[in-house]
This record gives C-alpha cells, structure tokens and sequence, in this order.
C-alpha cells in the first residue's frame, strides 16, 4: 500500500492514476485482473477508465448499458457483488466474452465519491472464487482510495471549466458564444443529460431559450415557459436554487409529459443573478431520479455566476455602443452634418 500511494502521487491525469491503481489492485487482491468503470450519466452506461491484465478484445467486448445489468445496478446502490462461478449465474451480460476470457469468478464493489456511487471497481479470477469477507473489505478500501482519485480529477476538470469560461468572458463581447460555451461545459464536466440557460422577458412574462446543450428541438421548440404557468420558475427566479429529484413525483413544472418524454427524470434550476435581481435561469438535467451533491451545486452556482456576468457585460456593451451611436448623431447634427462650423 505504501508502495501504490507513492506511484499514486506521480502520476498525472485521472486515466494514467486510475491505471496504476487497477494494476496494484490486481496484485494486492492477487487476481487476474480488474477494471474500473465511470458512471456516464448522460447515457446511462459503465465507461472504463482503467484496466489490469485483461485483453484488448476483452475489454471492448461492447458497453454496459445499466437497465441490461442488474449486477452494476446493485452496486450503484452501494452493495459488493460477488460471483463465484460464471457459468451458474444467469445475470452474466457476456458471457461467451467472459468464458474465452478465462473468467471463473467476479466480484464487483462501488467506486465512492462523497458518499455517492460514481463507478464500478471489478476484479476477476481464473478459477472458482468464494471471496472472502475480508477481501471484499480489502477491495471496498481500495475502491474508496479510486474514488478520492477519481474525485480529485472533477475538481480539476470543474477548475478548468471555470478558468476556460472566465478567459472567454474577458476576451470577446459575444454572448452567444459564452452562454453556449456555458451550457457545454456543465453537462460534459458533470456528464450530465443536458443544460440550457433561459433569460426573463418581464414584457412577455416568459423564459426564453438562449442557449442549450444535450436537448432536441422538439424539446426546445414545445411552447413558451411562460412564468405565470411554471411554480418551478416562479420560485427560482426568486433567487432559490429548485433542485427536483424525480420529476414524476414533482407538479411545479409547465410541461411536465414533454419533459418526461424528452427522457428527462431530474434537474436542477439556479437563479442568474444580476445585482440582487434574477434575471434568468440555468437548468441541468438527468435522464435518472438524481439528487445533486453540494460540491455539483457549488460547482454550477459558479457557473450561473459567470453566465450572469456575460449577460450584463453583453448588455453594458450594447448600452454604450447606443449611447455613443446618440451622441455621435447629435454631434453631426450639432455641426450641421459636418458642412458648416457650430454658431456660438
């Protein structure tokens, strides 16, 4: 173990750490190999991310799609399951890959981050295997020491985000292309389903679309969100943060079997605020029932930040090119458009 924390410590980027780590899981537990995989949420699949004496051919034997795997449902929820011999178990997803793999058993355990599963950490032996309980405990703590890795690289990568969006704030005047640049980042950092940012039109009562990512048009094109109709709306544009963890269960939303249809189960809205005012709002969302951990809020709430300093930057911007736009009208106009000299 002391041995791993030093290699852990020189390593760079999450891929090369998370490596390092499956390479001295498969010694420590002494199996044939092991993998770890990330949670897409987005699409609802195990992605690897690292990987220690498997073959190529095995490893992209095809994605584990989550409604297809019973086995990774249960330890998303925090449970270690074990098999002991392949053959007998009916939940295997591939089992002609497993078998000319040299799989006899497996024994998968939660990859932790703040309390919340974000991976599946597996190991696998070539022979018949009855893990232990000490094992799954011994695997359990190295699972947890990935999921600090893993951690460690999201605030780096919220970091970048962050850094990314404010040198674009400081260096073009385009909204456009900041907000959009917003809404990208947030649902790829986070892996999230989607984003959109929406400003107040207080002359219509309504939330237009400014800016979204990972959200078809149908979606977007499916009517006004008029605040008067949308009690989700109403209560964040009063500066509160709306977090909905199962949409089916929740009645504050205006177009509650659009979203639903969209594939859409949980979101949460933050207030864009300008000088104690909201203005808009940022909207993310989940394709699973989902309840957002305090660092994702605090992560977004940056974002909804930066977003609100575009927004009044672009239109400090305008307001100036109108006010000089005026003035240089009444200047010619005080010249008598430039022929003659101003009578004093």
């Amino acid at each position: 173990m002391c041995a791993l924390c030093g290699e852990l410590a020189k390593a760079r980027g999450l891929n090369a750490t998370l490596n390092i780590l499956a390479k001295n899981i498969t010694g420590i537990m002494d199996v044939k190999g092991s993998t770890i995989r990330l949670l897409d949420e987005k699409d609802q699949t195990l992605e690897i991310v690292a990987a220690y004496g498997m073959s190529r051919k095995y490893l992209k034997k095809g994605p584990v799609i989550l409604k297809k795997h019973p086995v990774d449902q249960k330890v998303l929820r925090g449970k270690a399951v074990k098999t002991k011999n392949i053959l007998k178990e009916p939940h295997v997803l591939y089992l002609e890959e497993a078998k000319r793999e040299g799989i006899k058993s497996v024994l998968s355990v939660p990859l932790m981050a703040e309390k919340k599963a974000i991976g599946v950490v597996r190991v696998y032996t070539a022979e018949p295997h009855d893990f232990s309980a000490a094992e799954v405990a011994r695997l359990k703590g190295l699972a947890f020491l990935g999921g600090i890795l893993a951690d460690r690289a999201r605030i780096w990568d919220e970091m970048r985000a962050l850094i990314k969006i404010a040198q674009t704030i400081s260096s073009t005047l385009s909204l456009d292309e900041v907000l959009q640049m917003i809404v990208e980042s947030t649902a790829k950092t986070l892996g999230l389903r989607g984003s959109s940012i929406r400003l107040l039109n207080e002359e219509k009562g309504t939330l237009e679309a400014m800016a979204a990512y990972g959200l078809s048009r149908a979606y977007l094109e499916k009517g006004p969100v008029k605040v008067a109709e949308s009690p989700l709306d109403m209560e964040c544009l009063k500066c509160r943060i709306i977090s909905i963890h199962d949409i089916r269960k929740d009645k504050r939303l205006q177009y509650p079997d659009e979203i639903i249809k969209e594939g859409i189960l949980a979101l949460l809205s933050l207030p864009l605020i300008v000088r104690g005012k909201a203005i808009g709002v940022l909207r993310v969302y989940t394709s699973v029932p989902y309840t957002f951990s305090e660092s994702e809020i605090d992560f977004l709430s940056a974002l909804a930040c930066q977003g609100a300093i575009a927004i009044e930057n672009a239109r400090l911007f305008e307001h100036i090119k109108t006010e000089y736009k005026d003035l240089t009208r009444d200047v010619w106009k005080w010249y008598d458009w430039g022929t003659h000299f101003p009578k004093i």
